[in-house]
């Protein structure tokens, strides 16, 4: 067996040591991988050597980038939640109440100005506890 292959089957157990969600993820970029380097591996060498090193290869990188993508999907996750948890200290705004104005088309000297809307806030929001 070639390197390569031994190298990637060696890291496949440690790749998918994860959480539920990681491993999902780490399994579709893993499978991507695998079929788009077979692929690969055949169209350069066109014999089943090539193909297989290539699967190795792209379900070794494809399962990487599937576990890192999630990795930085949690991150994200969790800033927003904590981000949620800040705004759960402060009191609510109201809504602001806007009016909106239509002034139709007009011509004014050598200017044709296409109708359009306005809209003026008439109340802004304000704080409130409830």
């Amino acid at each position: 067996m070639d390197i390569k292959v031994k190298t990637a089957l060696l890291l496949m157990p440690i790749l998918l040591n994860s959480c539920a969600t990681a491993t999902q993820s780490t399994l579709l970029g893993a499978a991507v991988g695998g079929t788009a380097g077979g692929l690969l591996g055949q169209a350069q060498t066109a014999n089943s050597e090539g193909t297989l090193v290539g699967a190795a290869i792209g379900v070794g990188l494809g399962g990487l980038i599937g576990l890192l993508s999630h990795k930085e999907k949690k991150a994200e996750q969790n800033k927003i939640e904590s981000t949620s948890k800040d705004l759960d200290e402060f009191p609510a705004l109201t809504r602001p109440k806007l009016r909106s104005i239509w002034v139709p088309d007009a011509i004014e000297g050598n200017k044709y100005i296409k109708g359009h809307y306005i809209y003026v806030i008439e109340n802004p929001g304000t704080w409130t506890k409830d």
